[in-house]
């Protein structure tokens, strides 16, 4: 019964730590693409176990959404990863030109 114990004790440990590595690489994913400082707020991280339906083959993925945002004509932008740390999709698809365009503004 002890080694049994052991055992499970073990694997939930590794279940653990691989979810946690797989959290670890969402935000890092995730922060590589919005930089050091963006203007981007009140986030959430979730994981869609079911799948994404937006996306083909409704892949399981990390959904980071942040629901505020100064950049302008955006209200919320998502963010999908995959488990291993690869980015998705993002929306808007043009997010990237976005936060050019308002780090750009904020230069003087």
């Amino acid at each position: 019964m002890w080694r049994l114990l052991k055992w499970l004790v073990l694997l939930v440990l590794v279940v653990a730590g691989v979810g946690a590595g797989s959290y670890a690489g969402a935000r890092a994913t995730a922060g590589k693409l919005v930089g050091n400082d963006p203007p981007l707020s009140e986030r959430t991280i979730t994981f869609a176990f079911d799948g994404i339906p937006e996306l083909p083959g409704r892949p399981r993925a990390w959904v980071i959404t942040y629901a505020r945002t100064r950049l302008p004509g955006v209200r919320s932008v998502t963010i999908y990863v995959s488990p291993g740390g690869k980015l998705l999709a993002v929306k808007p698809r043009d997010l990237d030109a976005r936060l050019d365009a308002y780090e750009k503004a904020l230069e003087p």
